[in-house]
């Protein structure tokens, strides 16, 4: 499935709280590592607050600005803590028993006990980078457009918006409807844009 970038949004449309909610309710299945559900999103879409994330972004300033949102998602530092909610939990719903649950908070215990804190963040980069991807192509599924920016000083972030430090911001994603009435410069003989040929990254064993 093609992730289409799009930069010029329709800054009259709106997404509502309903939309939002089925979207991150289809996405909520997304893997982790022992299944700890790291990320957290922060929907930034009120005038004030992306006037106030302008300041901090390197280019992106149109896609801030003329989105219906910017999705700031961030990957919880301290996730582990949340394993013992989310295995009462599934023994309460009868996934897993007794044992199994406290053989995996122990795996879990184990696991990240003596675990260094940049290994710790690349796994959590990477299991929001998952998550991000299942985002993007939901809503494209929903007929939305997106926009993923790494343009930012995200470690100013959480002063900015009064987020809890544990949440490390990872990505920005601008999410909308693409904005028809735009004059876009074409690519030369409409052509589609460049990209590796699989024979450049792929290789069978």
């Amino acid at each position: 499935m093609k992730i289409k970038t799009i930069r010029s949004f329709d800054p009259n449309y709106q997404i509502s709280k309903e939309i939002w909610k089925k979207i991150f309710n289809e996405i909520r299945f997304t893997p982790s590592s022992f299944d700890l559900q790291p990320w957290h999103f922060f929907i930034i879409s009120t005038s004030e607050n992306k006037k106030k994330l302008q300041k901090y972004m390197i280019g992106n300033l149109q896609q801030t600005q003329n989105s219906s949102a910017i999705v700031l998602l961030c990957g919880n530092i301290q996730k582990v803590e949340k394993s013992q909610y989310i295995y009462e939990n599934k023994l309460k719903n009868k996934i897993i028993s007794s044992e199994q649950k406290e053989i995996i908070l122990k795996q879990i215990k184990k696991h990240y006990h003596n675990m260094n804190k940049q290994k710790l963040k690349n796994e959590i980069f990477f299991e929001c980078g998952l998550i991000a991807c299942n985002l993007v192509m939901t809503l494209q599924n929903s007929n939305y457009n997106t926009c993923f920016m790494g343009g930012c000083h995200f470690n100013k972030l959480n002063e900015l918006f009064n987020i809890d430090k544990k949440y490390i911001p990872i990505i920005l994603i601008a999410v909308g409807r693409q904005n028809n009435n735009d004059k876009i410069t074409p690519n030369i003989n409409n052509s589609s844009p460049f990209k590796l040929d699989i024979n450049d990254f792929v290789n069978f064993l």
